[in-house]
Formats: C-alpha cells, structure tokens, sequence
C-alpha cells in the first residue's frame, strides 16, 4: 500500500509513505519529521491493517484532525480525507480505498516533485 499526503497549499512536494506504521511529529526520531513547532515531538501514528489505513494521535495537546474532527484516539483514513497536524494540512490518497464522501478528487503531482519516505519501524517514545 502506498498512502500519498498531498499538502494543502501544494507549496511542498507531496510525502509518499510506502511501509507502516509511520510516526509523524516535531522529534527528528519521527519517521516523517514536521518543521513546525505546534506539532507535537510524536504527534500521531498511521498504520495499515489489511488496506484499510488507521491514525492514532499520540496524546499530544494539540491533538490531530480528521476532516476538522479531532481523533480521539483513533480513526480510520479513507482517500479524500483531510489530515490537520499542527499547522499542516494534508489530503490523503491511496490505492483501493472508498474516497471519502464529500472530497473531490485532487489533482495529483508529478512524480518529479514527489518524495517517497520509506520509515523506519519502531515504537514512539514514551511521552512526557
């Protein structure tokens, strides 16, 4: 599975994550790291359960949105969501998902501004 979050603004290049879980936050130990300082050091988790994508916010203060909806804890991602962590604002695709109601389709990049993240699989840190 390959889960594209493609940035609001579309002044950045869209983040391509292509293994699960992915930990994404502040924290340089993140697997996708946020240059943003209202984003929390371990901010959520996403991960894949039989092609059906899950995040987790990871008890952070400023909590992660689904679709203006903050998580609490968990919800599942379909394509076409909306992902708000800290101030980035993100909309989700991936192969074989139901779009989510209500979301046109975006136009996607090009594969020359895409980055692909290929994370490291680990546990996030305790949280303080």
């Amino acid at each position: 599975m390959k889960l594209e979050l493609i940035p609001v603004d579309r002044q950045k290049p869209p983040i391509v994550l292509d293994q699960f879980p992915v930990i994404v936050g502040l924290d340089r130990g993140a697997d996708v790291c946020l240059d943003d300082s209202s984003v929390g050091h371990y901010q959520c988790m996403i991960d894949d359960s039989d092609g059906v994508l899950t995040v987790w916010d990871l008890g952070t203060k400023t909590g992660t949105l689904i679709n203006g909806v903050r998580l609490s804890p968990t919800s599942q991602l379909m394509s076409g969501d909306e992902i708000s962590i800290g101030k980035n604002r993100f909309v989700a695709h991936y192969d074989g998902a139901v779009e989510s109601p209500g979301r046109a389709e975006h136009d996607r990049p090009s594969a020359s501004r895409t980055a692909v993240v290929s994370p490291r699989r680990r546990q996030p840190a305790a949280q303080a």
